[in-house]
């Protein structure tokens, strides 16, 4: 009896070792999932029970950043999405059989026996033992796959920085516009303050300066409440972007982002954006999981086995069958995963020099954009809009000045037409001044890089 236990004992323990916990662990998988659990520590509570701090009550764009990338849902979901796959690799490298235990008696005459009884440990007879090999395969597939999850996780980390800043931009820029068409109304308010007092002296123009310039002023209004509107819904976006409710309050910036400057040349900033991008290192990742799908798919052609192993609980008699699923009439089935498998390898490797050409060319057209946008500041504050405030100054005392029996319509119009001309100017600038900033925040989102100081080992050129 004793004997009959040991043998079947020893026979449970050979069939579990070899069925169950077979899971293939791949170079690289621990260090994976070492690697979400460093960089989810921001997700691991709930949203209910989830400290963040507050935003202060009057945040900089990058403290708008830091809490946006505490609490944006859809950068939390691209994170989950990440932890699924990589729990995607034991499913696809572990032996999908079970173990099947069977117990039969013969009964004779209403009696059996340890010795008419029997029995049997196997696999699932319906799911195959895997070949390791392809468990491998498999494992291997996977990790990559997570590996290029990961990589767009921080591809949208990037992503939701430079919304967040493109939005605040935007925010500010309507702002600064205000305060500029502001600063437009009540010099015409003045003017027409002069022109009225005017036609009272007496002057044979007063009553059309009176009219022409009371219409500037209303229209400048109108201008000022036409963008005032607009501001609720970019707060709205930006609150968006921080997962907060679109009313939640976010105080108008009083002031443009302060200019930074780019300290990196076009070369060095192509080489970066290939090497650094995420979704260029996501696609590669994408193409070496790929290439294991095509060993996946050739290790097809290596039959599946099944096991099992019987013995009476005498001891006496054993049995062991082995039984292989050689895929005899499956070749061309199997012929075709192979070519579909390479053909799918082949299409991301065009996607990914698709995506690198694309990103080169936008890599240059930011740059150009950044430094057009450059030149034109310098012209304007150095040049064109002292300048232009002079005229302004000038014509202003002048028509302040001015004997009202003297002074005709003519000088009203060079008046509001100077004035009109500055004003245009520090809107432009003010436009510049945000494209310049605009995409430069895009520049560090292909090269997730802060472009505006250099390591401490770099010794490359400021960019001109």
């Amino acid at each position: 009896m004793s004997s009959s236990i040991s043998i079947c004992g020893r026979a449970t323990i050979v069939l579990l070792v070899g069925l169950s916990g077979c899971t293939i662990h791949p170079p690289g998988e621990f260090e994976e999932r070492a690697a979400a659990v460093q960089m989810g520590k921001p997700f691991e509570k709930p949203t209910e029970i989830r400290e963040i701090p507050p935003l202060p009550a009057n945040p900089t764009s990058d403290r708008l950043v830091e809490y946006a990338l505490l609490n944006n849902a859809d950068l939390e979901q691209r994170y989950w999405d990440w932890r699924s796959a990589i729990e995607q690799i034991p499913q696809d490298a572990t032996q999908t059989t079970t173990v099947n235990v069977a117990a039969a008696s013969t009964i004779t005459n209403g009696h059996t026996s340890w010795g008419s009884s029997s029995l049997t440990l196997g696999n699932d007879p319906m799911t195959d033992i895997k070949w390791p090999g392809k468990l491998d395969a498999a494992a291997k597939q996977t990790l990559e796959n997570a590996r290029a999850t990961g990589r767009r996780f921080i591809k949208a980390k990037y992503d939701l920085r430079y919304k967040v800043l493109r939005a605040y931009y935007d925010y500010a820029l309507n702002a600064e516009l205000i305060r500029l068409e502001q600063s437009n109304q009540r010099l015409l308010l003045t003017i027409a303050k002069v022109a009225e007092d005017r036609n009272r002296a007496g002057s044979t123009s007063g009553q059309r300066d009176v009219l022409k310039s009371s219409n500037e002023a209303d229209l400048s209004g109108n201008d000022i409440a036409n963008m005032r509107s607009q501001l609720p819904s970019q707060r709205a976006a930006i609150n968006a972007l921080l997962s907060r409710p679109a009313g939640a309050p976010l105080p108008v910036p009083t002031k443009l982002p302060a200019s930074r400057r780019m300290v990196y040349r076009a070369e060095d900033l192509v080489e970066m954006a290939a090497k650094q991008n995420p979704e260029l290192v996501a696609l590669a990742d994408e193409i070496r999981g790929r290439g294991e799908g095509i060993r996946l798919a050739e290790l097809q052609y290596v039959p599946d086995f099944n096991l099992s192993l019987g013995t009476d609980l005498m001891g006496v008699t054993q049995s062991l069958l082995a039984q292989a699923t050689i895929p005899i009439f499956r070749y061309e089935a199997l012929n075709a995963a192979i070519a579909q498998a390479e053909a799918k390898l082949r299409a991301s490797e065009a996607m990914r020099r698709q995506v690198g050409n694309d990103l080169t060319a936008q890599v240059i057209a930011d740059i150009a954009i950044i430094r057009d946008a450059g030149r034109q500041l310098d012209l304007f504050d150095h040049t064109i809009l002292p300048r232009a405030r002079q005229v302004v100054s000038v014509a202003r005392t002048a028509f302040e000045t001015g004997d009202a029996s003297q002074t005709d319509a003519a000088s009203l119009l060079n008046l509001l037409d100077d004035q009109r001309s500055l004003i245009a100017i520090e809107r432009l600038a003010a436009k510049l001044r945000i494209t310049q900033a605009t995409y430069l925040a895009e520049l560090e989102s292909i090269t997730t890089s802060d472009l505006t100081s250099l390591p401490h080992t770099d010794t490359r050129a400021a960019a001109q």
